[in-house]
């Protein structure tokens, strides 16, 4: 007991070392920083007085070209000295706006570059309108030298001074390592040591519990091994969450697919697989997408090639030479592998199957889980899309309804407007519809309707828009449509209806006459509450002539015009 006590005590030092061996270089690096931080802007400084020294000694080596030859072609360093001059100065004022000292020196050392400056501008001056003698003579004054050595004597006090101070810091950046060695070997020879206690203690603990110690590191090993299953579990059901949130907001099966593909390949990244799904007329499964480099053949299959939807159950095989195979799986590569399919369900209703092949098997569960999902996200969208297909469509004809109309005809005479081009808008109905309600019941009218709707979609283009706007009556959009055009497409469906022979129940139900109302944007109105308006109005003046006719809407007039009968 006494050798668990020294351990417990060893590792209690071992952890306030090692905080102590985290925390110590924090502080010495930061130190090292702050130094390394202004050495740099020392050696910037110095650098930046250097480039201006040269820059000085470019400008006269150019002007002194220039008095030898004459050549203005000399002059281009002494301008460019000029402007890296003034650059450089105006960078210098401003990095040393805080050092006193030095700024006085920069101070001093500006007039004098001023006057250099002005000395070379008079000796080109002077060459150019005198000639080489007269300068020369001015030259030879020494003035020229004399503020060339004054400007070096100036900048060499800065250059000192900030060479004492980078060497001042280098020697502080050689004593912190210096520090820094001493306090790392000293942690680590204290480390060492107290490490090896540890050992010593460690053995003598082992000796003193070996079994002891060997159940707790069986116990270790499971928990370990839980954890990492807990990990992957709670990745799973991140993915699965993640899955039924983005499949959830998918308004398109092909989108749907791809977020399925997606995280198929996460969830069960050493296996290749395919999802079937029932075709419409629930006779055969189609295969809607495979990931993993699935390479199968069948593309559909009945559903009793499956067995999982046989049995309603998932279908697991191991062994292909004991196990029964699903026919739709026959000469496929990967089957005798092993796979698992698992039906798709969704409220009851079977939708599918997932199948998964490869090795290593899948873990049944997560893909029973992965496939609950998929079929209600798959469900959903079915219902979301059969929801917006009824609330846009009419049940009766299969025309647009009036919602659809609005939204619709709302984007088109914007889109119109845009690019300056016209749409018809005609309103129509069945002429005397009561009467066939009346005489031969509610579902004669409408089958007058569903033959309406049908000699209304064979004569519009697939451009045009047609709906059922109410009752008996029914609206046409005609966009990018030229006025004669639009006209001869309404008599001909006119008269396409008056040919319809419809009979119910073994009876006639007599002739079927239309009239219909057109408006025109924009000349009628550039909003389509007005050109409905202006439409309906046409198709009042159609049914008050007499029906049967085309009435089209004059804006001038604010009535409606007979086009034809």
């Amino acid at each position: 007991m006494r050798a668990s006590k020294r351990l417990k005590t060893g590792f209690v030092l071992v952890i306030v070392l090692l905080s102590v061996n985290l925390l110590a270089p924090f502080f010495t690096t930061r130190e090292v920083a702050l130094l390394l931080g202004e050495y740099e802007e020392q050696e910037r400084l110095h650098s930046n007085l250097q480039q201006l020294l040269s820059a000085l000694k470019d400008g006269e080596t150019g002007q002194r070209g220039f008095i030898i030859t004459g050549r203005e072609d000399f002059l281009t360093p002494l301008y460019q000295g000029y402007g890296e001059v003034d650059k450089t100065l105006k960078v210098l004022k401003q990095d040393l706006r805080h050092d006193a000292a030095l700024s006085a020196v920069l101070q001093r050392l500006e007039p004098r570059i001023d006057e250099q400056r002005t000395y070379f501008s008079t000796v080109i001056q002077l060459r150019r309108d005198q000639g080489l003698q007269a300068a020369s003579d001015l030259i030879s004054q020494g003035h020229g030298k004399q503020l060339m050595d004054h400007v070096r004597s100036l900048a060499g006090e800065v250059l000192v001074v900030l060479e004492q101070r980078m060497l001042v810091l280098e020697q502080k950046l050689r004593a912190h390592e210096r520090l820094r060695m001493v306090l790392l070997v000293s942690m680590t020879v204290v480390d060492l040591i107290m490490i090896g206690l540890l050992f010593y203690f460690t053995f003598q603990a082992l000796h003193e519990g070996r079994q002891v110690q060997r159940n707790l590191q069986g116990l270790s090993d499971q928990l370990s091994s839980g954890m990492q299953r807990v990990e992957l579990r709670n990745r799973e059901i991140s993915l699965l969450n993640r899955l039924g949130r983005a499949m959830h907001l998918s308004n398109q099966f092909d989108e749907c697919y791809q977020i399925i593909d997606c995280f198929a390949a996460q969830l069960f990244p050493l296996n290749s697989g395919c999802l079937y799904l029932y075709h419409p007329s629930r006779d055969v499964l189609e295969r809607v997408l495979g990931w993993g480099g699935n390479q199968e053949e069948h593309e559909m299959f009945e559903p009793q090639a499956c067995w999982a939807i046989r049995r309603g159950q998932s279908h697991e095989v191991k062994d292909a030479s004991k196990d029964l195979l699903c026919p739709h799986l026959h000469g496929s590569a990967q089957a005798p592998q092993g796979y698992l399919c698992v039906p798709l369900m969704a409220q009851g209703e079977p939708l599918g199957v997932l199948t998964l092949l490869g090795q290593p098997m899948v873990d049944q569960d997560l893909a029973e889980t992965f496939a609950e999902q998929v079929a209600l996200g798959i469900s959903n969208l079915s219902l979301r899309d059969s929801l917006r297909q009824q609330s846009l469509v009419d049940a009766l004809t299969g025309l647009h309804n009036r919602r659809f109309l609005d939204e619709t005809l709302r984007r088109e005479l914007l889109r119109a407007s845009r690019k300056q081009l016209p749409v018809a808008v005609v309103l129509l109905d069945v002429d005397h519809f009561k009467r066939f309600n009346d005489t031969f019941g509610h579902e004669a009218g409408d089958l007058v309707l569903r033959h309406l709707a049908i000699e209304m979609k064979r004569n519009v283009r697939t451009s045009d828009l047609a709906c059922r706007y109410g009752g008996e009556e029914f609206a046409l959009v005609l966009p990018e449509i030229s006025r004669e055009d639009a006209i001869e497409r309404c008599e001909t469906l006119r008269l396409s209806v008056t040919r319809l022979q419809i009979r119910y129940g073994g009876q006639p139900l007599g002739p079927v006459s239309i009239s219909l109302g057109l408006a025109w944007f924009p000349a009628d109105g550039e909003q389509a509450d007005v050109l409905l308006h202006a439409a309906d109005t046409a198709l009042y003046q159609a049914k008050h002539a007499g029906r049967n006719r085309l009435c089209i809407y004059r804006s001038e007039a604010g009535d409606a015009t007979l086009a034809s009968s």
